[in-house]
């Protein structure tokens, strides 16, 4: 009789079991429909918070010229910049204004985790609540100056000025730059105000500035390849968690910092905030279905042969993440104590006499 009452009870087990395989697959058939009936027809809107012709924009325009063919639904894109604020003005736009349904995403600025986590004055948006896609190029920070500025070194930069551009304050340019100062005793000038790459390329070659605090080593390797073959830049400091592989000259912000405690740990905050890197998110509140067909283009998308292709063919280099992994490389930034945000807060705060506003352009 015990025996008969197993047999019955595992038949129940099993058949409960299959009856869930098959009701999770419908679910996901279902989602899968829904969303494809969305996006069906569909013009999807992708934001860009920088100005045309930075890599920002290069990454945003490439993924949008593919990402359609693997998103269930085979919806058009279209690309808007909004610049402003140092990305703010398109996060904002993101959080409180872009429709709530899958059809607006954006690449987001890299600094934004760190400046919310500081205090996040003028950010109407918070990072933790977007819904992450993926990342789509990660890369150490660099800071150079360029060739025709008095500084050629780390070490002249300490005791001689260098006038560095950067974008809003919101940014992580000017939160590097200060941090430099504060960490390593260089004696950088901010000028902040300029709305992208191509702004702070021609301010360089203007000698409105003389170099500038960050760049990805992938934004100026697609952005500049001339400029770096030319020797038209001097790289001084790199900000990752490990040395690029092509510059193994040029010294970790970490190992500069070494044997203090105190900046050690915010040299390695500030790495982990420039894995963040290229980041492509949705508003919050997008139905889970709708996510789930995102990031599951995002991450096809990437693996496209046709994508790669015009990856090589416009100097985009691609090191991705996926939605997943994103999501918890932003919850391990907001995971930082309290104890070491304040510090945090004021290393790359930037101090008077350090930062001005951007005049307007000569003629």
């Amino acid at each position: 009789m015990q025996s008969r009452t197993t047999t019955l009870l595992v038949r129940a087990i099993g058949a409960f079991g299959i009856f869930t395989l098959v009701t999770i697959a419908a679910d996901r058939s279902v989602a899968a429909d829904s969303a494809a009936s969305f996006y069906k027809g569909r013009q999807v809107s992708m934001i860009i918070p920088y100005s045309p012709g930075g890599a920002y924009d290069i990454l945003a325009r490439l993924l949008a010229r593919h990402m359609g063919k693997h998103l269930t639904g085979n919806p058009s894109f279209i690309s808007l910049n909004m610049p402003g604020g140092g990305g703010m003005k398109a996060a904002n736009y993101l959080a409180n204004v872009a429709p709530r349904d899958g059809s607006v995403m954006a690449i987001v600025s890299q600094g934004l985790p760190l400046y919310q986590l500081r205090d996040g004055k003028g950010l109407k948006a918070d990072m933790r609540t977007f819904n992450w896609l993926g990342n789509m190029s990660y890369s150490n920070q660099m800071m150079a100056a360029y060739h025709t500025a008095p500084v050629k070194t780390l070490e002249d930069a300490k005791k001689t000025q260098l006038i560095i551009a950067a974008s809003g304050k919101g940014a992580i340019p000017m939160q590097l730059a200060a941090a430099y100062n504060y960490l390593v005793g260089t004696k950088l000038k901010i000028i902040y105000g300029y709305r992208g790459s191509s702004q702070m390329y021609l301010a360089m070659e203007r000698g409105e500035v003389e170099g500038r605090a960050t760049n990805t080593w992938a934004g100026y390797r697609s952005e500049k390849p001339q400029w770096i073959a030319d020797k038209k830049l001097n790289f001084l400091i790199q900000v990752g968690l490990e040395k690029e592989a092509d510059l193994p000259h040029v010294p970790l912000l970490q190992d500069l910092v070494k044997g203090d405690p105190d900046k050690e740990q915010i040299a390695r905050a500030l790495a982990m905030a420039t894995k963040v890197g290229r980041p492509i998110a949705a508003p919050p509140g997008v139905p889970d279905d709708r996510v789930a067909a995102l990031r599951k283009a995002f991450d096809e998308t990437l693996l496209d042969p046709g994508f790669k292709a015009d990856a090589k063919r416009s100097r985009a280099e691609i090191r991705s993440m996926t939605g997943a992994e994103l999501t918890d490389l932003i919850n391990d930034i907001f995971a930082i104590p309290k104890s070491l945000v304040s510090k945090l807060n004021y290393a790359i705060s930037a101090r008077t006499g350090e930062v001005d506003k951007r005049k307007a352009a000569k003629k």
